[in-house]
This record gives C-alpha cells, structure tokens and sequence, in this order.
C-alpha cells in the first residue's frame, strides 16, 4: 500500500531544506463468481446479504458519525494474512468496531481479480459480517512514458473491465496509491502545482480521469476517491483543475507528519481543516497510524495517544467520514522495520498467535 520507503526518503530531503458504504441494492445482488458463498463455505441467498450482521460502535465513537477501518493484505496471499482465515480477519474487525477494510486489489488484461480463491471467502465473511471492502485498484496499465491519449484509454479499460464484473459488489472504489509520489520533484513539499513533473502529471491525471470514467459507464452509482500523503494536496487540486470526476479526497497521514504540520514551516496543527479549507468533497483518511522507532521502549502508548487525539480531529470535522488505520498485523517477513511493526496487532506465537497493542484494546468494542 504505502510506499514507506519512498516516503521516509521524501521526508528527508524535505527536512533537509527546511522540512464501502456497500449499498442496499448491492448488498441484495451480492454474488461471487462461484455463487453467493458464506465464511464458512454455505451457500447464501440474497435475502442472508441484506441481513447481514452489523459493526457494533467502538467506544471511541461515541457521539459521532464517523466510521472507522483498518487496512489489510488479505489479497496478496502472503505472510500473515494467508495464515488467518478472512472470517477471522472479518471477526477482528468487528471487535474493533471497524466498518471497512481496504486492500489491494490486482486485476487481469479482462478485469478478474488474480485471486479468486482469496476474494470469494473474503466477500462472502464481509457481506454475512456487516463489513466492506475497499478495494484499492492497482494502476497496473499506467505508464508515464504513454501519451496522454493513451494514458486516457488504458486507465477506463482497466476501471470498466473492473467494474463490470465486480461493480454488484462496491460502491466506493479507490483509484491507485500514491500515484503523486512519483511525479513530486525533489526537495519539493507537494503543495504548489509547481513542485510536480507536469508532463508525468498530465499522463497520470489523463489515466485517472479514463479510470473514473470506466468505473462510472459500468457502475453508474460509483463514488470513486484518490489519495496522496504529507502536504501533496496540491496533486488533488491539479487532478480537480484537470477534470478528473472524482467524488473523494482520500489522505494518509502519520505521526512524524502531525509533529512536522504543526511546526512554523507549515502552521497546519490539524490536517482535517486544511484539507476542508481546500476541498468541498468528503474527506476519508485512508491510512493512518503512528511511525514505529525501534528505539522507542513506549511506542504503544504514543501510538495509542496519536491515534486517539486523530480520531478526535476527524470527529470534530463533519467533512470527514471514514478513517482507516494502516494496518492489521505487523508483517515480520516484510524488510522495513516499520512494516514490521505497523499492526494494530502483534504475533506471540509467528503466523499461529497474537496479541493486541494497546490502541486495538482502546478500540475494542466491550
């Protein structure tokens, strides 16, 4: 999802220059390839998706509209999701009082999903658990060496393709990850128009803007979302600028990114009201956590302190409503230290046993 590394590296040379709602009507024609499926194999009726269970409310929530979700690799056949079952995966979800669940999704030159044996039980545990599943479509089409024309083309074959066969189960699709990583100049801090490759940007916005548009001639109900991270929400407007239809700005936003907002440099303590200063749209944070220091022998309980004070400023700003923590389990095979550690939730026992950290306890519905 996150690409950390990219990151860590942009916020380097930054500091070195001075720093689904899943609908009713999809809900009822809910349909695996195979046929409606359960968690556990059974078959199902439309009737059993539209009863489907609901997410009890975290007690962090109390008062608020906002929903809360996790994001996960449940599709990756990898590591520890491809040793938890996704109706465990689902379960500890609802525990946490989680209505989504994002991950990413990889699709064939048709628009099937590349893993079917993995999203059918996926599907099936989220509809009977009362979750949704975000998926994060990959750009596997975009080249930046395309024309824009080009560009424009492979992006709404690669959407309507998806759509087309998978649209009955989503109504809000995120279009790639952090696209705008590659198009940042150096040294640049992502908040002008000025600090993209405009050539690289334009082929980008051109794939986005067919992406959209494939998504929505298949799916007329679709409301889509694009991301980007730190202070490169001048990405979104020039996406906007463009005429790229998109009907949600999705941010990222960690720990290290609050302590540098708030500094003289950028005077942005709360990163909820810049962006509703800026954008008229919905706002979902889509990945959110804190950055984990091997050296810090108290990282949980700053962890639980960022993420509790966020969940506050989200549930002060109407604007925003979703936020989705990145991620589900430390991944231990994974190189990064901080993939390693970015979980809400740690392994006792390698793959077998796990423990919560202390905000998943925080969040855990009593």
């Amino acid at each position: 999802m996150l690409k950390h590394t990219y990151l860590r590296k942009t916020f380097l040379s930054i500091l070195a220059i001075g720093l689904f709602t899943v609908s009713c009507k999809k809900d009822a024609d809910l349909e695996s390839q195979n046929g409606l499926v359960s968690a556990n194999g059974v078959a199902l009726n439309k009737s059993d998706a539209l009863m489907a269970t609901s997410v009890p409310l975290s007690p962090l929530l109390s008062g608020s509209s906002l929903e809360l979700g996790i994001n996960g690799h449940p599709l990756d056949g990898t590591g520890p999701y491809s040793h938890v079952s996704a109706s465990k995966q689902i379960e500890m979800l609802q525990k946490m009082g989680m209505n989504w669940y994002r991950a990413d999704v990889t699709t064939m030159s048709d628009g099937r999903i590349t893993v079917p044996y993995l999203f059918d039980p996926l599907m099936a545990a989220a509809t009977s658990g009362g979750v949704k599943i975000l998926p994060a479509l990959k750009t596997r089409t975009l080249d930046l060496n395309a024309t824009q024309s080009a560009s424009y083309s492979a992006g709404k074959k690669l959407g309507a393709d998806f759509a087309a066969k998978y649209g009955k189960y989503f109504t809000y699709y995120n279009l790639g990850n952090e696209l705008e990583l590659k198009l940042l100049l150096p040294g640049r801090s992502g908040q002008s128009q000025l600090h993209y490759d405009r050539t690289k940007f334009n082929v980008t916005a051109a794939y986005l803007k067919g992406m959209d548009e494939g998504i929505k001639s298949q799916d007329p109900d679709a409301k889509t979302m694009i991301d980007a991270s730190w202070l490169h929400y001048g990405y979104l407007r020039m996406l906007e600028w463009y005429g790229v239809k998109f009907d949600i700005i999705a941010y990222h936003w960690y720990s290290e990114m609050e302590s540098l907002g708030g500094n003289k440099t950028y005077n942005i303590p709360d990163i909820t009201l810049k962006l509703s200063s800026l954008f008229t749209k919905p706002i979902w944070f889509t990945e959110v956590n804190s950055r984990y220091k091997a050296d810090d022998a108290d990282f949980e309980v700053k962890q639980d302190a960022f993420i509790k004070k966020f969940i506050q400023k989200c549930k002060n700003n109407p604007q925003v409503k979703v936020l989705i923590f990145y991620e589900l389990f430390d991944e231990p095979q994974k190189n990064s230290t901080l993939e390693k550690n970015y979980g809400l939730n740690k392994w006792t026992t390698k793959y077998t046993s796990w423990t919560k950290k202390m905000i998943a306890q925080s969040l855990t519905v009593k």
